[in-house]
């Protein structure tokens, strides 16, 4: 089962964010959500510190992008921190907005039903990522195969997002 969910917006978009993390955690997954942290009355290093806390405890990250984000700090160096420890990455928007090309590396949400279908995902890569990193014996082997597996849930997901706005 995924760890946690980091759910990563400005503040602008707490609601949305909030409703994002609602609907993730009604599939079972855990989520963090900042909009509740009194530790985050702080700025700079220290709000780094309980940010990057934080994002330890959890394996994925959805951000919840608007108008709002290009506006951020914050976000896109969450994605960079989520990027590096090689979590579950996705994007929530509700309206098309104008992503930069970075963000296009990983799947898009634009519905409550599609972040279903994240969720879904989630645990499903996860099955098989434990049942492949059971068999493997060194740590290299697993490393690559987590890695890899992190790789696969991205087009996996993409490509079944692509379906079912096709309506396959």
């Amino acid at each position: 089962m995924p760890k946690k969910v980091f759910v990563s917006h400005k503040k602008e978009d707490s609601g949305t964010a909030a409703k994002v993390a609602e609907r993730i955690k009604s599939n079972g997954i855990a989520t963090y959500l900042d909009v509740i942290d009194d530790g985050l009355a702080s700025d700079g290093p220290e709000l780094a510190d309980h940010i990057r806390k934080r994002m330890s405890e959890c394996d994925q990250l959805v951000a919840v992008l608007s108008t709002a984000t290009k506006d951020s700090w914050w976000v896109p160096w969450e994605i960079g921190v989520a990027s590096e420890k090689d979590f579950r990455i996705a994007s929530y928007a509700e309206q098309y907005i104008s992503l930069p090309s970075y963000l296009q590396k990983w799947p898009v949400l634009q519905t409550m039903s599609e972040v279903d279908l994240y969720c879904e995902y989630s645990k499903r890569n996860e099955q098989v990522t434990v049942r492949k990193m059971d068999d493997a014996y060194s740590a290299d082997r697993k490393s690559t195969i987590f890695r890899s597996g992190i790789g696969e849930f991205h087009k996996d997901l993409a490509r079944a997002l692509v379906a079912k706005r096709r309506g396959y």
